[in-house]
């Protein structure tokens, strides 16, 4: 594993992440910064989260998962 010197996340609502162990896929409703802890939650379809606890999805990652098999 490599140290970082930086680290740029870019959320959006509406974007979709994987949540679960499952990879299942969610949509994020809205983002919450508290400015005494310096903590970033997310609400999502699936439930809140703390940020940097799911997977980013990509395009077609979540479109049809039984593509993964073909």
């Amino acid at each position: 594993m490599s140290t970082l010197n930086r680290i740029s996340l870019e959320l959006e609502l509406g974007q979709t992440i994987l949540v679960g162990q499952n990879d299942s896929p969610a949509q994020i409703t809205k983002i919450e910064f508290h400015e005494k802890t310096g903590e970033i939650n997310i609400n999502t379809t699936r439930g809140p989260r703390k940020v940097l606890t799911f997977k980013l999805a990509q395009e077609s990652a979540y479109m049809d998962p039984a593509d993964k098999y073909r």
